[in-house]
C-alpha cells in the first residue's frame, strides 16, 4: 500500500475517533447536567425547576426556617425573616425581611439560588416582588396535616436532602397517625382558639389549627367563618358556648388572660374552667413542631371532654 495512502487512512481514523470522543463527551456533560436538576410543584401549582439542589436559600417565614433546619438543609440558609428564632442557630443568619417589607437590595445581594415564601403570611407584595425579581421562588401554604410530610419531601429535593426528608416524613406521619388513632373518634368537643382579645380574633376552618382541632376530636365553632382570620365578638362567642378555649400565648400571662374571662361565666369552658394557653410558635406556625403543638391541643380536649 503507497505510504501516502496508508498516513490518509490513519488521519481518517484519528479524526472519527476524535468525533466520537468529542460527541460522547458532549452527551455525557448533557447527562450530567440533567441528572443534577431537582424539580418540585410549589402551592401555588409552580413548577420549580433548579440546575442543581439549591445551596443559597432564603427562607422568608419562621415555619419554612423551621423546615429547612428539620430536612438537614439549615447551613443552606443565607437569609430569613426576622421571627426566625428557631432552632437556635437560626438567630445567627442575616434578616431580610418581616411580615410587612422585605430588604430587596440585601437578598439579591446574597445571590440566593432558591427563595422559599409562606403564601399567606408574606403576601402578594413581597411574593409578586420577589417574583419580579427573576429569583427562584417556592411558595407554600399547608393547611392540612396530612400535607406536611409532602412539605419535607419537596423542601428536601429542592436542597438535596432526600433521605434526611423521607425518614422525617416517616417519623411524622407516625405520629400524627398516633394522635389520629386515640382522639379521633372521640366524641365532639365545642373548641374556640383565640389569637388575640380585643377584639377577638379567631381563625376559620381553613386553617392548620383547625385541621389540629378536627384530629383531636373537637370542632372550631368558627369553622363556617369566611375570612382566615375572623373578628368575632363576644355575643357570638356565648352564643357558640365552646366547651373549651385555647389561646395561643404565653405562660406569664396565663393568670391575667383566665381572669378575662371570669365576667362570661354563661359560656360552657368558664364554668367548667377548661380555659388553656398553648405557644404559639407550637400552633401557628405550619413545621414539624405542629405535633407538639397538636398533643397539648388533644390533652386539653380530652381534659373538658372528661368534665362535661
Amino acid at each position: 500500500m503507497p505510504r501516502f495512502l496508508l498516513l490518509t487512512l490513519l488521519l481518517s481514523s484519528v479524526f472519527s475517533s476524535n468525533l466520537l470522543l468529542a460527541a460522547n463527551g458532549g452527551e455525557t456533560a448533557a447527562f450530567t447536567k440533567k441528572s443534577a436538576e431537582v424539580s418540585a410543584v410549589d402551592d401555588q401549582g409552580n413548577l420549580v425547576l433548579l440546575p442543581a439542589p439549591a445551596q443559597r436559600i432564603i427562607s422568608l417565614a419562621p415555619n419554612l426556617t423551621e423546615v429547612l433546619f428539620y430536612v438537614g438543609a439549615g447551613e443552606q440558609i443565607v437569609g430569613a425573616d426576622e421571627y426566625s428564632n428557631y432552632p437556635e442557630q437560626a438567630k445567627d443568619i442575616i434578616r431580610v425581611n418581616n411580615h410587612a417589607a422585605a430588604n430587596y437590595e440585601l437578598i439579591l445581594s446574597l445571590k440566593p439560588d432558591l427563595v422559599v415564601a409562606w403564601e399567606s403570611g408574606n403576601g402578594e407584595q413581597i411574593i409578586g416582588r420577589i417574583r419580579e425579581l427573576g429569583l427562584p421562588l417556592f411558595v407554600l401554604e399547608t393547611r392540612k396535616m396530612d400535607a406536611i410530610p409532602n412539605l419535607f419531601s419537596r423542601l428536601g429535593r429542592l436542597t438535596g436532602h432526600n433521605e434526611t426528608a423521607a425518614q422525617r416524613a416517616v417519623e411524622f406521619t407516625q405520629r400524627l397517625e398516633g394522635l389520629r388513632e386515640t382522639y379521633s373518634n372521640q366524641p365532639r368537643v365545642r373548641a374556640f382558639y383565640q389569637i388575640w382579645n380585643d377584639p377577638f380574633i379567631t381563625l376559620n376552618g381553613e386553617h392548620l389549627v383547625s385541621d389540629v382541632i378536627e384530629l383531636c376530636g373537637g370542632v372550631n365553632v368558627f369553622g363556617e367563618a369566611i375570612p382566615l382570620v375572623p373578628y368575632v365578638n363576644i355575643e357570638a362567642i356565648m352564643a357558640a358556648d365552646p366547651q373549651v378555649i385555647i389561646a395561643s400565648g404565653s405562660s406569664e400571662n396565663n393568670e391575667q388572660w383566665r381572669d378575662s374571662w371570669k365576667d362570661w361565666q354563661g359560656i360552657s369552658a368558664v364554668t367548667s374552667g377548661n380555659i388553656y394557653l398553648i405557644p404559639p410558635d407550637l400552633m401557628q406556625r405550619h413545621s414539624n413542631r405542629i405535633l407538639d403543638g397538636a398533643e397539648y391541643m388533644c390533652d386539653f380536649l380530652q381534659r373538658a371532654r372528661t368534665a362535661s
